[in-house]
């Protein structure tokens, strides 16, 4: 079976490019070899880091209209589960949190952050259809 190489063109920054001639020089290698070995060496984080669920959650919110970004991006986790949140972290910081708190300490924590990447994607998409940002009062965000 024949692999196919992919060509696509990158237009780097002059200084990044420079940095690359001089790497390339040193270690008697191609610039197209260097970028390839760093982007084998270092996938971005994110990739394996959220469950499917979460990426197509995150995906989704390409298809959403300006007043379901807005709404994305001014939610917040409830008072109860933040109040939660505080304790069990309280707990963690005092070492007496039980298998079944910890547990709970990382479903809270998934939940958090997964709200805070939605909200992050939601205002990237909100400042790209030109809604004026940054947001201290959702009502400000004009299309």
């Amino acid at each position: 079976m024949m692999v196919m190489d992919t060509m696509i063109t990158i237009n780097f920054p002059k200084p990044v490019y420079r940095r690359l001639q001089k790497e390339a020089k040193v270690m008697r290698m191609q610039i197209t070899e260097i970028v390839i070995e760093t982007v084998k060496r270092n996938p971005p984080l994110w990739l394996d880091m959220f469950p499917p669920q979460l990426e197509a959650e995150l995906a989704q919110l390409d298809r959403l209209g300006i007043s379901q970004l807005q709404k994305i991006a001014k939610s917040r986790v409830p008072a109860a589960k933040q109040r939660k949140l505080a304790r069990l972290l309280a707990k963690n910081s005092e070492g007496t949190l039980t298998s079944k708190e910890s547990t709970e300490l990382d479903e809270a924590h998934l939940e958090a952050n997964s709200l805070m990447l939605k909200k992050a994607k939601a205002l990237a998409l909100l400042k790209e259809k030109g809604c004026t940002l940054p947001i201290t009062d959702t009502r400000e965000m004009k299309p």
